[in-house]
Parts: structure tokens; sequence; C-alpha cells
């Protein structure tokens, strides 16, 4: 069934702490956060933050996806995501077994080329067509290391990182956190086999975003720092792609200094993706989207996620973002200037935001729980019916 349309996140942290006997102040002080914010979260006076749900999660006992309530089921049975789902969880059994085949696999060539489509298709938001394909490409890519030698063996190990960071990303974004660990653990594995440092450093990126969900940032940044030092002298066949993981590097630790209330911190590392990005220009390798137009977004994603919702407004609109530019990362910027723009009392704003993000990027938009927040919060105020809003709000589910 639809969520309610009271059940957004502080009803749900509500919920969770009542079943665990705790009062308001209870949770506050296990979740060092203000009773008078937590109040006003549950009740849905405030956004409920990252870094709040993270650390409530944490008190609870529960992960982020149980209180932003992923992966919502009954929608992606309607679109027939959970079927494709499963056949993923089995790819991933293996990874680096010889698989029992009587033909040899297609040269290392085709299937390189298949997983960059992969790639291409996670940057723009093509969801379906992506997890359609994962299993087999995971099998091949498995065989070909097996049966392969030298560059093409290389080749081999590269292709099959590429299928883990695209599985990585379908299963993080649809809530399913525990085969986003799996696929994780399996790129950790395969990267340094690939010999090439900017997977390493892709491998340490994801892994600092998973601490995000968790609240430790403490953890997250340490691990960015040290893919930084890694990187230092390294011999890479890709110098401009390095280039481009050393500013997104940045960028996740600003993100993380962000959500532990480190606004200098935060700052600093901003300036120094800006001053990387200034160097490369507009530049996607390793699966990212890098260059000044996505520090741009993350600057402005940041002071939305601080509830700075005036400043992230202002942010945007410096924001150019480029004819062609990735649609995941377009649709994102749009979701979060519309939690801006709603919670800074802009409803009619905030709506064009995210008819603009489904535009963009329809099935990211659809299943992101910032649009979700969002469309409630818009809900809940809204004095007169909204014929529009609520088409938005029966398409995401609500």
């Amino acid at each position: 069934m639809p969520q309610s349309i009271e059940e957004h996140v502080g009803a749900r942290i509500a919920r969770f702490r009542k079943q665990r006997g705790l009062l308001q102040q209870g949770l506050a002080l296990r979740a060092n956060v203000s009773k008078s914010l937590l109040s006003k979260v549950e009740c849905g006076q405030k956004p409920a933050s990252p870094a709040l749900i993270a650390a409530c999660a944490r008190a609870l006992g529960v992960s982020t996806s149980d209180l932003l309530g992923q992966p919502y089921a009954e929608e992606l049975r309607r679109d027939r995501m959970d079927a494709l789902i499963q056949p993923i969880r089995e790819g991933l059994e293996n990874w680096d077994v010889a698989l029992d085949w009587e033909t040899a696999p297609r040269p290392v060539a085709l299937i390189r080329a298949d997983v960059q489509r992969a790639l291409v298709q996670r940057r723009q938001a093509q969801y379906t067509d992506m997890v359609r394909d994962l299993p087999s490409l995971i099998d091949e890519s498995v065989q070909a290391v097996h049966t392969s030698t030298g560059e093409e063996q290389r080749q081999a190990y590269e292709c099959l990182a590429g299928t883990f960071r695209c599985v990585f990303t379908v299963a993080w974004k649809f809530g399913f956190i525990d085969l986003a660990t799996v696929a994780l653990d399996r790129l950790a594995w395969t990267a340094p086999r690939a010999d090439e440092p900017g997977l390493v450093a892709m491998y340490s990126f994801l892994r600092a975003q998973t601490t995000l969900s968790s609240g430790r940032y403490d953890v997250g940044m340490r691990v960015v720092d040290r893919a930084l030092r890694e990187l230092e002298g390294e011999n890479t066949r890709r110098p401009a792609g390095i280039e481009a993981m050393r500013g997104m590097l940045h960028l996740r630790a600003a993100v993380i200094a962000g959500r532990a209330k480190d606004r200098d911190h935060a700052e600093a590392r901003l300036a120094e993706a800006r001053a990387i990005a200034r160097q490369t220009g507009e530049l996607p390798d390793f699966g990212v989207t890098w260059g000044p137009t996505n520090v741009g977004v993350h600057a402005v994603a940041m002071a939305s996620e601080m509830d700075e919702f005036g400043l992230a407004i202002e942010l945007a609109k410096d924001v150019r973002i480029p004819p062609g530019w990735t649609r995941s990362r377009a649709g994102h910027h749009w979701m979060d200037l519309g939690r801006a723009h709603a919670w800074a009392g802009h409803p009619e704003q905030a709506l064009d935001c995210l008819q603009r993000a489904r535009r963009i990027a329809p099935q990211q938009t659809r299943y992101h729980p910032t649009v979700r927040e969002t469309v409630l919060a818009l809900k809940r105020r809204e004095r007169a019916r909204n014929g529009s809003l609520t088409q938005y709000a029966e398409w995401v589910g609500i």
C-alpha cells in the first residue's frame, strides 16, 4: 500500500522511538541532537537532514533505509524492478571462480564496450536497461578474467570493477543497502587487480559514501584522506582521470565535513575541489561526473542539507548546467533545490524543481527519498488542493 501522508521521516523516527520505549529526550541524548529539533522533525515542522537521520538511525539501532521507508516495495513491483534485482544478487555470488562454460566468453573488447554502455546508463539514470544486463556482464567478466592473460586479463578485471560500480549505484539508490555493501566488497577485491589507481580511488570514494549513512564521519574522512595520499605519485594510464578522482574525493570530504557540522573544513575542501575543476574543466572519467558544474551543485546540496535554504537558493543562481550533462547529477540538483524552496516557503518553485528532476531523470526521481519528503512537506502545507502536486504525489507513490 502507498505510504500515508503522515508517514514522513519524522513520523517514522517517532514510531521507532516509541517501539524502543524512548521519550524524545532519551533519543535526543542518544543521537546528540537537541530535543527541540527532534520534536519539530517528528511533527513535520522541520526537515529531517541526512545528518539527523543517520544519528537517529544509529541511536535506534536501525538502518537509514528503515527511517526513509526504502525500498519502496509497491512501486518497485509496479515497475518490475524487484524482479530484476534478484538475478543481480545471484550474479554477485561469484566473482573469483571460473565458470563451467563449454564455450569461451566474448573477446574482452566486446565485453568492455557493453560495460562502458552500462556505466553511461548509470550516469544517465537509465537503471532498468542497466540492471537487466548486469548479471550476464558479471558472468562474462568473471570468465574472461580466468581465460585471459596479460593486458587482456587486466582489462577483464576493469570490466568486472565497472559492473560492481553499477550494482552499487542501483542498490544504494533503491535502498538495498545489503546488496550495495556486497558490491562494494567485490569492488575492493577487483580494483587492485585492474592495476588502475583511479579504480582503487573509486572504491574509497564509494566506501566513504557508506559512512554518511552510518554517521561515522570520522571513518569516512580517514578513508578519503588515505585515498588522496595513495594517489600521490601514482603512475596511471589516465592522468586526467586521476585528477577527476582527486577532485571527487575532495567533494566527498566536503560533504562529510558538512554532515559533521564543520563548516570551515567543508568550505576548505570545496575550495580544493574548485581549484582542481578550474584546471581540468568538465571531465567525465571513471564513471564520475567531474568539473566546475559538479562542484557548484555540491555546494547547493550541502547548503540545503545544513538547512541553509536561502543560501542554497542563492548559490543555485550561479549554477549553469551544460547541455548534455549527466542526467543523474542534473536530476539530483533539481531535487536538492526543490527541497530548499519547499522549506524556504516557496511551494510553486519547489514543485517546478521537482518537475524538472522528473523530466531529466524520471526513474531516479521517483525513488529518491528527498523527493518524497519534499512532496510530503508540500502536501502538509498546501492551503488549497493543487492538482499538479496531487498528480506528482501519486506518481511517486504517495
